[in-house]
């Protein structure tokens, strides 16, 4: 954390289309790339997780931020639809990990129809 393949540039890409039978049968399946995760080391104890998002292109982008433990369960810190970002500033998202348990992965979920081919910056760090 807060090394080198911290930092990630993403496009939002459009929604996938489900295939055949309940879905569309006929129509080219897209994969969306919503998701970014970053695998928490196992051998470090973190206090608070820091995630940092900017974007050149403004918004609107709905964004989640989950920290996710190894016996399968999550923790929400963030859920908020149509951030708008302003150059140069970024949204900064902190997560403080359980107590009892430290998670094995913090997944960052970015998407929204109106922000399909915007781009975006995230990067995490993790504070001791």
């Amino acid at each position: 954390m807060g090394g080198e393949g911290s930092t990630v540039t993403k496009k939002v890409s459009p929604p996938s289309v489900p295939a055949g039978p309940l879905g569309l049968v006929g129509v080219d399946i897209t994969h969306n790339d919503w998701n970014t995760d970053w695998a928490v080391p196992g051998d470090v104890k973190f206090s608070r997780f820091i995630v940092a998002i900017t974007s050149d292109d403004g918004g609107p982008f709905d964004i989640k931020m989950y920290l996710k433990y190894s016996d399968q369960t999550v923790s929400e810190f963030y859920n908020t639809k149509g951030v708008e970002f302003q150059s140069g500033k970024p949204l900064k998202i902190e997560a403080e990990p359980r107590p009892e348990n430290e998670p094995y992965q913090i997944n960052l979920f970015v998407n929204g129809l109106k922000s399909t081919g915007k781009t975006y910056t995230a990067s995490v760090v993790g504070c001791r």
